[in-house]
């Protein structure tokens, strides 16, 4: 993985280097990006952590950043090339090499982190108010109600022989309501009954202890469809990553930035084989 690493940094050249919080960077290229936090400090809970990042976008290089790195090896290659169908990648990066991550990707903008603990229902993750009325899922176009596009996730831990994982699953939705009126972070209980989703767009699978899996959209040549890439609809992952390629009228923003979706398994040692014996009566100690 240093190696892919490496490799990117290369291909960068001259490049920028439930409880919320945020760390915002409004001042983009003035200095070395500020150290990312350990994801888990303080969290001695099974359970999982999402973090956002925006980061600079700076034509298709970040397209070309992430198509280096690790595609999710706990999803198919059929499910891979599906949500590329709809402008959605994941890869995956080891937990202790975030810092180089962010810095080879020219820095963050915010990093906004939620501790989802054991989250049955669906979170909301990624929001943003799509100014098209259709967009491509699975290399298909399908009609937008004018509502907020959301980003959904649910996870939690779960035993297996080797130790304890956590399962995730993501699916984009419209919101239950108009603009405006759902704010972000809110649990949706009834999904089905709530929100129109787009499953053909979703995914499920396995988060593993010491990697982080990043959600995130992929460039409009990845997805579906026929004739030249102007003349399609945005792809879901666009509208709800990279909302500032595209605008009303069709301009590119002067420096737009795209967000993506860490997240992170919360799986204390005591979970699995190897952990040291806790004596009767005593109190285990845990790290995640």
């Amino acid at each position: 993985m240093m190696r892919r690493l490496a490799a990117i940094a290369l291909l960068l050249g001259g490049c920028a280097g439930g409880s919320t919080t945020s760390t915002d960077r409004p001042e983009f290229g003035s200095g070395a990006p500020t150290p990312i936090a350990a994801p888990l400090d303080g969290i001695q809970r099974p359970g999982l952590l999402t973090m956002r990042w925006t980061v600079p976008e700076e034509g298709f290089v970040l397209d070309r950043t992430l198509s280096t790195m690790e595609p999710c090896p706990d999803l198919s290659p059929i499910d891979h090339e599906r949500l590329a169908r709809s402008g959605l990648i994941v890869v995956r990066i080891p937990i202790d090499e975030l810092q180089h991550a962010v810095d080879i990707l020219g820095g963050s903008y915010s990093d906004v982190r939620t501790w989802h603990e054991q989250a049955i229902g669906w979170r909301d993750c990624v929001a943003q108010t799509a100014s098209v009325r259709r967009v491509l899922v699975d290399g298909g176009v399908t009609q937008l109600d004018g509502r907020d596009v959301r980003l959904l996730v649910r996870g939690w831990a779960i035993p297996t022989h080797d130790g304890a994982v956590v399962h995730v699953e993501f699916t984009p939705a419209e919101a239950p309501e108009r603009r405006g009126t759902v704010p972000l972070g809110t649990t949706i209980e009834t999904a089905d009954d709530a929100v129109r989703e787009f499953r053909r767009a979703g995914a499920a699978w396995t988060l593993r202890r010491g990697f982080v899996d990043v959600v995130t959209s992929c460039a409009p040549s990845a997805v579906g469809g026929s004739g030249p890439t102007t003349e399609l609809p945005l792809s879901i992952g666009e509208v709800l990553f990279a909302p500032d390629l595209v605008t009303d009228d069709g301009a590119q923003q002067a420096l737009p930035r795209r967000t993506l979706l860490l997240l992170v398994p919360s799986l204390p040692p005591q979970l699995f084989p190897e952990a040291a014996p806790v004596a009767s009566g005593a109190s285990p100690t845990s790290a995640p």
